[in-house]
């Protein structure tokens, strides 16, 4: 996404300043802060193409890799155990990588990912352009005499902030709808398929939710960015590269890397208000309990305002993969027909169940429920089995036989 949102900045600056036609003149009393304004927006150019620039593949593999080092090293220290090379790397890579078909998935997805993903981002990209340029457009119509205030380290700080959390607030409905919505939970449905997570997991998923989630951002984040563009004049390569640097930075402040991996970390006090590994692990667990919860990708604030925030003890357990489906039956996403082509076909029955129930019912025939309400009822049988028995927070458990989770500590 990030190598996409660069691509983007750089055809927006093969663009001619579109927004200085409609900029009113510059008032005599104001050209010192604009000039002092210009050196600020330099070093803030700076700043993004070096943040925009980091090498996230090396990075992603480095913390994955590392912590898997450094808890591995920590358990033999605590259980004062004999060292072990195919220990360690059993430890750093819990899966395995010539027989796991979770695994070669999640490759040919990533792959299938890198070669596409520019043609479904383009319509979110698009959507933020028009809506933040309309934005613009249209408050420089209504304010003709208002002159921009500047930008400086505050401003910048502020703005970057802004767009982060418009942008989470973004991610976190169309996550939530789509667990929600049966037509994209159907697509949604690839992502939770995994029977083991590792860093590569994060683009296992479709396409098609990359289209609409897209658009969705573009709307909420282009809004903020064309207000921005108006009170201070930042130009919309700036606005967007605002939202990519601060996605990147709480992408390694959270330890993303290993939001997707079987190391359960916590990020202790701020999981207040980020989405910690552990937490975003709990999201992908089947246990009853842990169902629906933690959409935030990088944020935990709209879980605890929206009453869907989960905080793990110690030690919890996550059983990866989807209620209702054995680890048989998970197998069939492990295909690129089971990844692409089926959840469509089953998105679209859903969608036709909802508004024409009765489209391919014939007199007297019996009709099989569509996979999503199956599915539903599943969980329900499940949950009520299980009511009763799972407190809303537990301690720490022994280990189950299905959770390829780690404990540390």
């Amino acid at each position: 996404m990030e190598r996409i949102v660069r691509q983007f900045v750089a055809a927006l600056h093969a663009l001619p300043p579109m927004a200085t036609i409609h900029s009113p003149p510059m008032r005599p009393d104001v050209k010192h802060v604009r000039l002092h304004a210009t050196s600020e927006r330099e070093q803030m150019e700076n700043l993004q193409t070096y943040f925009l620039n980091f090498p996230q593949f090396a990075v992603t593999w480095g913390i994955f890799f590392g912590a898997g080092l450094l808890s591995f090293f920590f358990l033999l220290w605590r259980d004062r155990s004999d060292f072990s090379f195919r220990e360690m790397f059993e430890h750093c890579v819990p899966f395995n990588v010539l027989t796991s078909k979770s695994f070669h998935m999640d490759v040919i997805i990533y792959v299938w990912r890198k070669l596409t993903d520019l043609v479904f981002v383009a319509p979110g990209l698009a959507a933020t352009a028009l809506v933040s340029s309309a934005t613009d457009f249209g408050l420089r119509s209504i304010f003709a005499d208002f002159s921009p205030l500047g930008i400086n380290y505050v401003v910048t700080f502020s703005c970057t902030i802004v767009m982060l959390i418009a942008a989470e607030f973004a991610d976190y409905l169309v996550h939530y709808l789509e667990h929600k919505v049966p037509a994209l939970w159907e697509l949604h449905k690839v992502h939770h398929s995994a029977d083991f997570l590792n860093p590569l997991t994060s683009k296992r998923g479709h396409s098609f939710p990359l289209v609409y989630g897209g658009i969705a951002a573009g709307v909420i984040t282009g809004t903020f960015a064309g207000l921005f563009m108006f009170l201070f004049g930042i130009s919309l390569v700036e606005a967007v590269a605002l939202r990519a640097v601060a996605s990147k930075i709480f992408t390694i402040w959270t330890l993303d890397p290993l939001k997707h991996s079987h190391i359960p970390v916590s990020l202790g006090w701020f999981d207040r208000f980020l989405i910690s590994p552990h937490m975003h692990q709990i999201h992908h667990s089947k246990v009853e309990r842990h169902w629906d919860k933690n959409f935030g990708t990088n944020l935990s604030i709209f879980d605890w305002m929206f009453g869907t925030g989960y905080r793990p003890e110690r030690g919890e357990k996550a059983v990866f993969g989807i209620s209702g489906y054995s680890n048989a039956s998970l197998q069939k996403f492990n295909t690129f027909k089971g990844a692409y082509f089926d959840p469509v076909m089953r998105s679209w029955k859903a969608i036709v169940a909802q508004v024409r129930p009765d489209v391919h019912a014939k007199p007297g025939a019996k009709q099989d429920p569509p996979t999503f309400i199956i599915e539903t009822q599943k969980r329900t049988e499940q949950g009520a089995e299980t009511a009763g028995s799972a407190p809303a927070a537990i301690g720490p458990r022994p280990p189950s036989p299905a959770s390829n989770s780690g404990t540390i500590g």
